[in-house]
């Protein structure tokens, strides 16, 4: 497969998990664009709440005199009329990485900005009476990259497995 050829598919975000704390580093699997893909030695994300069409994703590249910088974005929306209001918009302002997790079974990360991260996301809350709207951005050196899936990508290269 060249780099060149066409994508196999379109995806659609149908997950959203959140990690407060842990490292991501860049990924030590063979053939999967080890800078840019993570790995999560000490990573836990917790699922949250998402709605159909409330979460969407962007990125966009500039040339600085460094090279070239990405500024990802990850915009989700909720309701915010419940008792738990306040501490669900505080606890999202704690945010280190956003995983995104897609119908075709990868899982996109935001939030690793250099070999380690070395800044959180910048987090925006907006909200009225009936939503909340919070928005994740990050200023990378590298275009946004997978993780490996606990649904079972790149499975057999992570965990070894003998079958008797």
């Amino acid at each position: 497969m060249s780099i060149l050829d066409k994508a196999k598919s379109a995806s659609n975000i149908c997950g959203v998990e959140i990690a407060f704390n842990g490292e991501l580093l860049p990924s030590d699997i063979p053939e999967w664009q080890p800078f840019h893909n993570s790995t999560m030695p000490d990573l836990d994300f917790t699922k949250t709440y998402i709605g159909l069409g409330t979460v969407s994703f962007s990125e966009e590249s500039s040339l600085s005199s460094a090279g070239y910088i990405y500024k990802q974005k990850v915009q989700i929306r909720f309701p915010a009329t419940d008792g738990l209001r306040a501490e669900r918009m505080a606890l999202f302002h704690k945010a280190k990485f956003i995983k995104l997790n897609l119908n075709n079974g990868l899982d996109i990360v935001v939030g690793r900005n250099d070999y380690k991260q070395n800044a959180r996301p910048k987090i925006v809350m907006k909200s009225n009476v009936q939503l909340a709207e919070i928005e994740f951005e990050t200023v990378s050196i590298f275009p946004s990259g997978y993780v490996p899936s606990p649904k079972g990508f790149f499975l057999p290269s992570l965990i070894p497995l003998t079958l008797i």
